[in-house]
């Protein structure tokens, strides 16, 4: 088929030359004008020009960033000695989220923070991400000693009334508390528009403040519970114009009101979000209200930030209430795009809580279908990896949107349906997707355009994946991560011609679930591809399928005698042995042959075996079905297990294969203070032991880090702080936190392994479940990943 390429700039040709024939006011011109308008219009048709609204690629964020003032810090006994520690610390948080934002900005056009109550930090994150963004909302404030007074200065006593006075400068009753903490920061493919309805216009009533590039509508929340009560908390409103599609964005960013799980008992405030959601409810519509129906389908209506609906804490009845209960406003109008794209993701942008705090809500309905014209499509909701490592307690969550096409979110992913079908006497199993009843299906159709394919089966198994051009790449995700996707097992695409086509394929050993997106070369690409997947039968050592450590097993069928689709009497799979104990010990490998009925006419066996540690290769033990082997391998060891059987009975027989490891790689990520240990006057001084293998290692090297966190965490980031974040190990590895200032009874160094993997489990966040240490009036957590085999290339193609 025809590549097709979208240029805004040639549809605008077609624009500009019928403008000009319109303006030109002879007899003769009039007489042809239509024939030109004609002849330009097919120009501009045959240049294939998309229409400005045909370009629509826009990614947003919300941030939680937990930039907090001295009050969210200090407000306790010892504040003289806090407030001396934390100059400056603030600010440096603010530091490493724009240098992680501007690392590559490409991945988000529109960024909406919340938790953004320190001066200083907002002026870093305005410095030095304005020219990139200079479209921004940097403060709201609100005057709450005149408006709720009262609610002030209970906040103010359930914390500590002397630290607050020291930290304001000012006697309780004039206490103004925090402003609301949002900001926002958009492109310049983006200008601010007026407010519809300017009721909620922000900025010019008595004590409003607003520093902001455009109009801002803010309602500040009525309704607070606890500390909440300190701070503006409200939501705000902007609407942007689109400048590539011409698009109206209406934005609406937040920070609700949050529970309090640690304390005893917790302190839950659904009653409080649910007025703060009639307020937002109310603001969106009356801001949006002189709009016309046609303009409102239109409109992209995005409520982004930190809605603090728990999912995970008890039975999710807020969440159902709000999101799944039809006839009410957030149900019919709106959507949690992080249900609908990754659902069986949980998601978690809030790990102390372990909970999914952190929302993009669209409007109206997911996308399903009517093009353009249609709602917009919400193609793929992440929480990006760098972000994590960040100094907040929350997770970045951003979003991708575009027009819609077809299966353009996980949603409404293309069902994969690969079928068997005989090549060289020999079974195949495949797909070639690329029309459906006629239509093409395949196509990046706009700039920034996403495809989904969805693949379950009954097994694992080993599959080439890629399309027919290199200008469209291919990403593999699991249903539970859908973020960070899966490594091929070759480092290499590898070419195979289907018939008239070229398709440029990876192959990977994957689960019996998992999705393929499809996305151009880079965000300006359009054009046409097909998608080859192709599962591995095993029949032949050049189609083997591929063993993966902890993964679960690769099956084959050795077919019956008078197979439809060929015979297949071998069944080949490969392994290759990758790393190797920072110790220098060799890992423990294991590897089976399962199902194998009948021990004189089924034989496993070792070919093309290497163990680069030299020793010959080990027999399997029969037992049963089953065909076991353990041996040390090297790193680069590497050989195919081979089923076969002699003569071919009357039944298809399946067989098995799989591999287990001894080798763990551990990533260190944070060690976080999440309360300092008593008497909280000072510093703790820490340094960690860490017993790995036969070794003990100090982290640091020498000296010790200092943690201050009497009222909110402190968070250090391995890597900067202690030493090397990655670590190899075969046997064993623990943990001592150790508080250097501190070696009293009460703060015991206490030991704490990092914990084996169970059987058919490859890897375990240590972020979700870290290891915890309990002071004596202190806490510390470490952030970490285990896995049995790194998310990385085995090695080049074949």
């Amino acid at each position: 088929m025809l590549e097709m390429r979208h240029r805004v700039e040639e549809g605008a040709m077609g624009d500009r030359l019928l403008e000009t024939l319109a303006r030109r006011k002879s007899w003769l011109d009039r007489l042809g004008l239509g024939l030109l308008v004609f002849l330009a219009t097919l120009i501009a048709g045959l240049m294939g020009g998309a229409s400005a609204q045909e370009v629509e690629t826009v990614r947003v964020a919300t941030f939680n960033a937990y930039l907090l003032s001295p009050i969210f810090k200090c407000a306790n006994a010892q504040f003289a000695d806090c407030l001396l520690q934390i100059p400056g610390e603030t600010e440096k948080q603010a530091e490493h989220l724009a240098d992680t934002i501007l690392a590559d900005t490409s991945r988000f056009d529109i960024i909406a923070i919340n938790e953004a109550w320190d001066e200083d930090a907002k002026q870093v994150l305005i410095g030095k991400l304005s020219h990139d963004y200079p479209n921004y909302v940097g403060k709201i404030d609100a005057p709450l000693v005149k408006l709720r007074p009262q609610a002030i200065r209970d906040a103010i006593t359930s914390l500590d009334p002397a630290a607050a006075v020291a930290i304001y400068g000012q006697p309780i009753e004039k206490i103004d508390g925090e402003d609301s903490g949002l900001m926002l920061f958009a492109k310049k493919d983006f200008d601010f528009l007026p407010l519809p309805d300017d009721s909620f216009k922000w900025g010019s009533g008595d004590g409003e403040t607003l520093d902001a590039t455009g109009e801002v509508g803010f309602t500040l929340y009525e309704h607070c519970g606890g500390v909440d009560c300190l701070s503006a908390k409200g939501a705000a409103i902007v609407r942007l114009l689109h400048k590539p599609s011409q698009s109206k964005y209406t934005v609406v960013f937040t920070h609700m009101q949050a529970d309090y799980f640690d304390k005893n008992p917790p302190e839950r405030h659904a009653d409080a979000r649910e007025a703060q959601f009639a307020q937002v409810e109310k603001l969106i519509e009356t801001t949006l209200s002189p709009l016309s129906d046609a303009q409102r389908r239109r409109e992209r209506v995005l409520v982004m930030g930190d809605l603090n609906i728990p999912i995970f804490h008890g039975t999710p009845t807020e969440w159902t209430g709000r999101f799944a209960t039809s006839g009410t406003y957030w149900t019919d109008g709106y959507y949690d795009s992080w249900a609908v794209t990754n659902p069986a993701d949980p998601g978690i942008s809030n790990y102390i809580d372990g909970e999914r705090y952190d929302y993009i809500l669209a409007s109206p309905q997911p996308y399903r279908s009517g093009g353009i014209e249609g709602p917009i499509c919400v193609q793929h909701v992440t929480i990006p990896v760098d972000f994590v490592d960040l100094e907040s307690d929350h997770n970045l969550v951003t979003a991708d949107l575009n027009l819609g096409n077809f299966f353009c979110h996980p949603g409404i992913a293309y069902k994969v349906n690969m079928t068997k079908v005989g090549v060289g006497g020999k079974p195949r199993e495949e797909e070639v997707i690329d029309s459906q009843d006629g239509q093409d299906v395949t196509q990046i159709r706009y700039p920034g355009s996403m495809q989904w394919f969805h693949v379950v089966r009954s097994d694992a198994g080993t599959y080439s994946i890629g399309p027919s051009t290199e200008d469209v790449k291919i990403d593999i995700f699991l249903p539970d991560n859908m973020t960070t996707p899966i490594a091929s097992y070759y480092g290499k695409t590898s070419k195979i011609v289907d018939r008239e086509r070229t398709m440029y394929v990876h192959t990977y050993a994957l689960p019996r679930e998992f999705y393929i997106r499809a996305t151009g070369k880079d965000r300006a690409y359009t054009g046409d591809y097909a998608l080859l997947v192709r599962r591995h039968t095993c029949a032949t050592k050049e189609e083997a399928c591929l063993l993966q450590p902890g993964e679960a097993p690769q099956g084959a069928t050795l077919s019956k005698a008078g197979g439809l689709f060929g015979t297949q009497n071998e069944a080949w799979f490969a392994f290759d042995v990758v790393g190797q104990a920072d110790s220098g010990a060799d890992q423990t490998v294991k590897l089976f042959a399962e199902g194998l009925p009948d021990a004189g006419n089924y034989k496993a066996e070792l070919e093309d075996f290497t163990n680069t540690n030299g020793s010959a290769a080990p027999a399997f033990e029969e037992k049963g079905t089953e065909r076991k082997l353990s041996d040390a391998m090297g790193d680069g060891s590497t050989g195919y297990i081979v089923i076969r059987q002699g003569t071919p009975g009357g039944a298809d027989v399946p067989v098995w294969a799989f591999m287990e490891t001894s080798v763990r790689n551990l990533e260190l990520k944070a060690l976080i203070c999440e309360d300092e240990t008593n008497p909280e006057l000072g510093s703790d001084d820490i340094y960690t032991k860490l017993s790995i293998d036969s070794r003990s290692l100090r982290f640091p090297a020498s000296g010790e880090r200092e943690f201050d966190c009497d009222d909110s965490a402190d968070h250090k980031d391995w890597m900067a702080f202690f030493g090397p974040r990655n670590l190899t190990f075969v046997s064993h590895a623990g943990m001592k936190v150790i508080e250097e200032d501190d070696s009293s009874p009460d703060d015991p160094s206490r030991l704490r392994d990092f914990p084996d993997l169970p059987m058919g489990v490859s890897s375990i966040d240590g972020v979700r479940t870290p290891l915890i240490w309990n002071f004596e009036g202190g806490r510390y957590r470490l952030n970490y990943e285990l896995r049995m085999r790194q998310n990385k290339s085995v090695k080049p193609a074949p």
